[in-house]
């Protein structure tokens, strides 16, 4: 085994080849099936593009509902699941199903690499930026989302708004890593050297807590400078209680955290703008393998 427990996923070798494993299943967070499989899909790959491996050789579906769940909801999910891995360069290969009281949907997903592509928690070297390929803000979104209409003009957005922030939060959750991760393949063709020195998703922990990751793993201080979220939920977490502004709001599908050479910072910065976003939100220093907030800087997009 080359990685075990603790990183994104667990990564193995067999002759020349790195063969990455990883599974992720989880409840709907939008009412909309299709739209709920591509999500599903989108938060099951990451993992594999998060160790710096782009090919995905096959998916396994998990999927799980209650005994008189409607066959065609269910279709559905599968097809925005399969809809997003074709999109992806990849296939649904098989799967399971069970009877579960409530509905799930998820995948086991194996990606295959180069030893020289792999990308791990440890790894960062102090000088280090760090960037983030997509904003914060998705759990906050999502809670905006299950607002009974009764209670919506506490929240003090118009109905406009209010759909704008969803939008986007749903457009981040299904737009896929593979891309991030090739602007940065191509960055280091450009400047022909390795840009990045270590690379995680943030997902459930928040930006702090996978942060946190990366530093231990690394044995590096990491200060964390900025926090780019969806516009309004800076303001809509304090309302609903998210540790968004401490840095440990959850996310679904969430953007690459990359620790980077500064010196290729334009590079990379410009190679991955070209296909999303791009946010420099910290710096590696030497430390006791922790992250911290300084001070960050709230920007909304």
């Amino acid at each position: 085994m080359v990685v075990g427990l603790g990183d994104d996923a667990a990564v193995i070798k067999r002759g020349d080849i790195l063969i990455a494993k990883t599974v992720d299943v989880f409840t709907p967070i939008v009412d909309d099936p299709y739209i709920q499989g591509k999500i599903a899909a989108c938060n099951s790959t990451s993992d594999i593009y998060a160790m710096g491996f782009l090919d995905i050789i096959g998916v396994l579906c998990i999927i799980g509902f209650p005994e008189k769940f409607p066959i065609e909801i269910s279709k559905e999910m599968l097809r925005g699941f399969q809809d997003f891995c074709r999109e992806n360069k990849t296939s649904i290969v098989g799967g399971h199903t069970i009877i579960n009281p409530w509905p799930l949907i998820g995948g086991a997903v194996t990606g295959v690499g180069k030893e020289e592509e792999l990308l791990t928690k440890a790894g960062a070297k102090e000088g280090d930026l760090l960037i983030l390929t997509k904003p914060l803000g998705t759990q906050t979104a999502m809670a905006l989302s299950r607002v009974p209409d009764e209670f919506k003009e506490f929240i003090g957005l118009s109905e406009e708004e209010i759909k704008e922030i969803i939008d986007k939060a749903i457009e981040l959750m299904t737009t896929s890593n593979r891309y991030a991760l090739m602007a940065l393949r191509k960055a280091e063709e450009r400047v022909g050297d390795r840009i990045a020195n270590a690379l995680t998703d943030v997902t459930g922990f928040g930006i702090l807590g996978h942060s946190n990751e990366i530093a231990k793993f690394s044995k590096k201080l990491i200060e964390i400078k900025a926090l780019p979220c969806i516009k309004k939920t800076p303001e809509l977490s304090k309302m609903f209680g998210h540790p968004l502004l401490e840095g440990y709001g959850a996310e679904t599908a969430g953007g690459l955290l990359i620790s980077a050479k500064k010196e290729y910072k334009d590079d990379l910065i410009d190679e991955l703008e070209k296909v999303g976003y791009a946010f420099e939100v910290g710096e590696v220093k030497r430390g006791e393998g922790k992250a911290v907030l300084k001070n960050p800087k709230i920007i909304e997009v």
